[in-house]
């Protein structure tokens, strides 16, 4: 096992996203040998602790990290969080959610005064699967701001209230701050923003909500059709872009 893995290394380190299958393809062409597509996959998991490190310890040099990005980064603001544990006399603690605000990066924020933050989360894979959660403004050439991130095991209710307590903390807004926030229709962070700022004014993606529409109403015209109703900006022409819709679909039923 030792010895594929030696030999499958410097592949990996051209191509580290290589299927288990294509590099099994690769090793069988070159070496003339036959191995099995778990062997294969075992030999790529050393070869790739080998060139990253392993994943397991990688997370008890955490605290270290965060120490380093303190000195580096003075002012910023990083929580650690952990699971509950029964025994408090243990040493290790099992890691839950992690959140890093760099100072310079909610100074910017502030200067920017735009009142305007997107919220997402996507998936993490690998090993330790998890959702990375993201606070994103515009600048003033409209271009994406990063604000905050955390890591996070779900995407919930939970996760996402206290990413948005320690954003509020961050960011000095009060509890009844109007602000802006723009996201999927993902239930968990609806409610998380409803509980943490209820008087915020709270938008959905209209590139979710058009996937969404997608599945019932197919093709262009809906799409040219519902954009034309997103982008107005005066309640009359939206009426207008409405109309046009509910007159499109009587007649495609007709």
């Amino acid at each position: 096992m030792s010895t594929i893995a030696k030999e499958i290394e410097v592949e990996l380190q051209t191509t580290p996203n290589l299927a288990t299958k294509e590099l099994k393809a690769k090793f069988q062409q070159t070496h003339q040998i036959q191995a099995s597509e778990s062997k294969m996959r075992r030999a790529k998991i050393i070869a790739m602790q080998r060139k990253s490190g392993d994943q397991t310890k990688q997370y008890t040099y955490l605290r270290s990290y965060i120490d380093e990005l303190l000195k580096s980064n003075p002012g910023s603001s990083i929580k650690l969080d952990v699971e509950p544990c029964a025994n408090p006399n243990l040493k290790t603690r099992k890691f839950r959610r992690i959140y890093v605000c760099y100072a310079a990066l909610d100074k910017g924020f502030k200067l920017l005064g735009r009142e305007l933050l997107g919220l997402d989360g996507c998936f993490m894979k690998g090993k330790y699967p998890g959702q990375i959660l993201t606070a994103v403004g515009t600048d003033d050439n409209n271009c994406l701001y990063l604000v905050a991130f955390a890591i996070v095991e779900a995407e919930c209710t939970d996760s996402w209230k206290w990413f948005l307590n320690l954003l509020e903390d961050d960011l000095d807004l009060p509890h009844d701050a109007n602000f802006t926030f723009i996201s999927d229709l993902q239930k968990g962070l609806i409610q998380a923003v409803e509980n943490v700022f209820p008087k915020a004014e709270h938008r959905f993606c209209c590139r979710h909500i058009h996937e969404n529409l997608r599945q019932t109403w197919r093709g262009d015209l809906y799409k040219g059709l519902f954009y034309r109703a997103s982008s107005a900006t005066y309640v009359p022409y939206f009426n207008m872009a409405m109309e046009e819709i509910k007159k499109t679909n009587l007649d495609m039923f007709l």
